[in-house]
């Protein structure tokens, strides 16, 4: 089976977007990262879906036509801030970690079969996610109050 790490190399190669504009995380990086989220997002233990029990509140928008991640620049504050882009892939110790802008995670998932996935600053002020139930899932203010308005 492809694990989605794969996939996303092909979306980059066909996107002519350049490796450094696209990074993956390293082994060791890439784990303290995913600890680091971990611990500020989710109560309790590592789990699959983080959705299921973040520690802050959050608020959901479901996006019927399953095109969530089009609206990615228009929900996060800054589309060319580099941010950390993690990938739901079971089939690894913790899911892989890359550094791009949401502009470009944004093209990319669109050239990817649906996989999960969690948008977050490096100040880790924010996390937007996408289920498997078409929801678009924030944490934040700034998340909340462009969801919301989807909402509405």
């Amino acid at each position: 089976m492809e694990i989605v790490t794969t996939e996303i190399k092909r979306a980059l190669v066909r996107l002519n977007i350049a490796p450094e504009s696209f990074t993956l995380m390293s082994e060791d990086v890439g784990a303290g990262i995913y600890n680091e989220l971990l611990s500020t997002f989710v109560e309790g233990e590592d789990r699959r879906w983080w959705w299921e029990s973040f520690s802050q509140t959050s608020f959901s928008v479901e996006f019927p036509d399953s095109m969530g991640f089009k609206r990615i620049c228009s929900l996060v504050p800054n589309s060319r801030e580099i941010v950390w882009f993690m990938v739901e892939e079971n089939q690894l110790p913790f899911f892989p970690i890359y550094e791009a802008c949401p502009e470009d995670i944004q093209n990319v998932i669109g050239e990817c079969y649906g996989f999960e996935y969690y948008i977050i600053p490096k100040f880790k002020n924010w996390l937007l996610c996408e289920n498997h139930h078409n929801r678009m899932i924030g944490i934040g203010e700034k998340i909340v109050k462009r969801l919301k308005s989807y909402s509405a």
